[in-house]
């Protein structure tokens, strides 16, 4: 079937869907310069074959992962196809981008469907976190829980008329929400600018709640599209190649969020800094880059999957570098106070002691070797002004 992709207002291109919800070809582009960034580069026409896969990327990356926990029970309950078909049925709208495909011949706007403005259905995301899926109904997919990626059960609810992104733990210990609400308040103290959190309960089990960052005019850029737009030199390191790609697209305070960012996931061993869940924020009338986006997404730090004997070992890390003591290297300046560091041992116990899950010695372990990385990060930052000076 033929849609019209959009950008909010514009058409960008006309694309036949598969059956299976597969971007099979590019029929016809109108408004390239407005397409998402990095999908059609210097190196690829608009209808190309490269661009046909960039674009088909693009909407695997928007869409619910076939690693989303409990999917599979849904979709086989409610004979689903895929989670394409069903990004297909919202029509690919989203609350991260004003992106969305219009049926070839539809006189339907913007107006009358984005999510910003109008209600939508609450059926698939409660589905997610139902505990009885046994049972067969009919659900309504019109909903942004159509197109949010991540493994994690997750499904965006409307308090007083602002959206609200509400996101589950893993596992019997569900540490990934208190991870939210402590790091957040490190990030606070330490004056870097992220997403607020906060702790709901729903059927017994904790939620982090946090409010939509993305308004009608603007849209989310993840890294990893900003990493397309040039192609990357063989001895040109992940990092450099970035910052070379953020120059060309003129996107505004890019080392420093970076350097935030990495400080941040060092002092925490976040392990899962991966380039959907970094990146920069974008005016869609102008097409010009305004900001970072505010730091979010930290749950998966502060050894949440390790088991207690494993608390304070370096794990793996992502994105530039394989383990927090290379990647720490990379940041050039760090704008925090030294003296807030100290604080954040006790914060860290403070947030996590809300949880009934955790056992006080878990948290206690936690917070220690918090406190230790602490202390390696005012020994870094001493070093780092010492040789600026």
């Amino acid at each position: 079937m033929i849609y019209t992709l959009m950008n909010k207002h514009i058409p960008l291109a006309d694309i036949n869907f598969s059956s299976l919800g597969h971007i099979d070809e590019i029929c016809k582009v109108y408004t390239p310069e407005a397409f998402p960034v990095g999908i059609i580069t210097k190196d690829n026409s608009p209808t190309s074959k490269i661009t046909r896969d960039y674009l088909y990327n693009w909407w695997k990356n928007r869409i619910i992962p076939a690693s989303r926990d409990g999917l599979n029970t849904l979709l086989h309950i409610y004979r689903i196809e895929n989670t394409s078909s069903l990004a297909i049925k919202s029509l690919g709208l989203s609350l991260s981008d004003q992106y969305w495909i219009k049926p070839k011949g539809s006189d339907i706007s913007w107006n009358d469907v984005n999510f910003f403005t109008n209600d939508f259905s609450s059926d698939l995301g409660t589905l997610f976190f139902s505990k009885n899926q046994s049972s067969r109904q009919n659900i309504n997919p019109f909903s942004p829980d159509a197109s949010s990626n991540g493994w994690l059960k997750k499904k965006w609810v409307i308090i007083n008329d602002k959206r609200y992104l509400a996101k589950a733990g893993s596992g019997t210990l569900h540490q990934e929400p208190y991870n939210e609400v402590a790091i957040s308040k490190i990030l606070d103290l330490l004056k870097i600018k992220h997403t607020q959190y906060k702790i709901i309960m729903e059927n017994n089990r904790p939620l982090c709640l946090c409010e939509n960052f993305i308004n009608p005019n603007t849209e989310f850029v993840p890294a990893n599209l900003i990493y397309n737009v040039l192609p990357q030199k063989n001895n040109e390191s992940n990092l450099t190649h970035f910052f070379k790609c953020a120059e060309y697209l003129q996107i505004p305070g890019t080392k420093d969020y970076i350097n935030n960012f990495l400080t941040i996931d060092y002092l925490t061993e976040n392990t899962d800094r991966h380039y959907g869940n970094f990146g920069f924020i974008r005016n869609i009338n102008t097409l010009k880059f305004i900001s970072p986006a505010p730091i979010f997404d930290n749950g998966t730090s502060l050894w949440n999957n390790c088991l207690d004997s494993e608390i304070g070992e370096w794990q793996s890390c992502m994105p530039f570098k394989k383990n927090h003591r290379e990647q720490i290297k990379l940041v050039t300046s760090f704008n925090i106070s030294e003296q807030s560091l100290k604080k954040c041992e006790r914060i860290i116990k403070n947030e996590l002691s809300k949880s009934p899950l955790l056992s006080p010695h878990r948290i206690d372990k936690i917070s220690k070797y918090v406190g230790n990385r602490a202390r390696l990060l005012e020994n870094i930052i001493s070093k780092v002004n010492t040789h600026s000076r």
